[in-house]
């Protein structure tokens, strides 16, 4: 990546854009991102022929060459005249010094333990600690009330401490949809906070840099909580899942929360949805199937799980771990969330489709399909801790209903259309859904929600 100085330099002396703070932010932006997304050197970008046109015409004015940098970086929202739909985010270029990121070898193995004072006396702190005897746990008084410099965190987001407490919040809730999308009916059940995988677009880097993993050990008196819950709240579709703070089976063989989650779900009329990327279920094959436990998993071509979901399992692995419960009677789901639009994505995805229904056949539940999507303040964060990835190269901009950094609505539907065509070329009948998407394009996709109740 060119030198940021040096970006700056031709801002002032070659487009003399020498005052105004934002204007020169906004130009060096621009350029760095084209530099990024064609992959090319500021002597390249400086020899394209749009760029010596504007140079030798002599007319320097701001809002002509913007228009030009704007065209190069959103060739598609340009050429369908629907740049004037969205709002572009610009933030200034920042040098950061990107620390070491954390290693994990695909098992969770925390180097520090601190322990509430509330949680110390829970069998399963016990048999947490009796996991890793080697460490010496240390007591806080409340999580709340542990302090740190959590700034020198950002750059790494560090999971290797892990803090065992005792929750008392609200653990059910609908899950948190953008405004003026179709719900899907979710209700999230909360149990942990913190990933030990690390991809690249998750959310959870910019709404807490919380540089550990949270576990509460008074699981009994949570689900007591959760019985009562559900007895108080109208819940239509009746599907509830544990996904959206952690991986639901990461750290499975560290708390063995599903040993005690699917025996109680199995006494409910609901569906539990366990969501992660993980091949951790040993516990899982320990239970009859039912259809009140249904394990999903997040899929993505290789390609992008080896550039932006570090730590995470290969498609491979996920999608065998699949056919295992698959064959022992359990339902499973799929969510293709984020789906991430580049050059040859078409192949890459009808790939992943075709190896999922190989491996797993029509024993599928239903299928979510949802577009990369963040909120703008995501986006220096991936910068700084993913220099490497490329999918903030593709045209995301913020979109006028929700605010959030996404693609333009005719790409979305592009992507849409042929997933659901890849699909249903296996499978008319499976349950898909979208993902945070407004009415108007289920309709333009003819799709409508459907109830999630499994048949016997």
């Amino acid at each position: 990546m060119e030198n940021i100085k040096k970006i700056y330099k031709i801002v002032s002396e070659k487009f003399f854009i020498k005052s105004g703070i934002n204007k020169q932010n906004e130009i060096a932006r621009l350029i760095l991102e084209i530099l990024k997304k064609y992959n090319i050197t500021l002597y390249e970008f400086m020899s394209l022929q749009e760029i010596k046109t504007y140079l030798n015409e002599k007319k320097f004015r701001f809002s002509h060459l913007k228009k030009i940098l704007l065209k190069l970086r959103y060739p598609l929202t340009f050429q369908n005249n629907k740049m004037k739909n969205y709002e572009i985010y610009l933030p200034p270029l920042k040098t950061v010094n990107l620390k070491k990121r954390y290693f994990y070898s695909g098992r969770f193995t925390p180097q520090s333990i601190y322990i509430e004072k509330a949680a110390l006396n829970y069998p399963l702190t016990e048999k947490i600690l009796s996991k890793f005897s080697y460490i010496k746990p240390e007591i806080i008084d409340k999580l709340k009330n542990f302090k740190r410099n959590w700034k020198e965190y950002i750059p790494t987001i560090g999971k290797d401490e892990l803090f065992l407490v005792k929750e008392d919040y609200d653990i059910l809730k609908p899950c948190p949809c953008t405004k003026n999308v179709v719900s899907c009916g979710y209700y999230i059940f909360n149990l942990g906070f913190g990933c030990p995988y690390d991809c690249s677009y998750c959310y959870l880097q910019h709404y807490t840099n919380f540089p550990g993993i949270i576990m509460p050990v008074n699981i009994e008196e949570i689900l007591e909580k959760l019985m009562v819950l559900l007895n108080q709240t109208k819940i239509i579709m009746r599907r509830i899942g544990t996904g959206e703070f952690t991986d639901s089976l990461a750290i499975d063989d560290i708390t063995e929360y599903s040993k005690y989650i699917i025996p109680f779900f199995n006494n409910t009329d609901y569906i539990l949805e366990l969501k992660t990327k993980s091949t951790n279920i040993a516990n899982i094959l320990k239970f009859k199937p039912t259809k009140q436990i249904v394990v999903a998993w997040s899929l993505n071509p290789q390609k992008i799980i080896d550039s932006d979901e570090y730590f995470t399992p290969s498609l491979e692995e996920r999608l065998k771990s699949a056919k295992k419960l698959v064959d022992v009677g359990f339902k499973v789901a799929f969510h293709f969330d984020p789906v991430i639009y580049y050059e040859n994505w078409e192949k890459d995805y009808k790939n992943t489709i075709e190896k999922m229904y190989e491996i797993t056949g029509n024993n599928i539940a239903w299928i979510s399909i949802g577009t990369l999507r963040f909120h703008r303040t995501l986006k220096p964060i991936i910068e700084t801790r993913f220099p490497e990835s490329k999918i903030l190269d593709g045209e995301l901009l913020i979109h006028p209903v929700d605010k959030k950094m996404r693609y333009p609505d005719f790409i979305r539907k592009e992507i849409y259309s042929k997933m659901l065509k890849w699909i249903r070329s296996y499978d008319k009948d499976v349950i898909v859904y979208l993902c945070m998407e407004s009415s108007t394009i289920w309709n333009e996709l003819n799709l409508k929600l459907r109830n999630f109740s499994l048949k016997p």
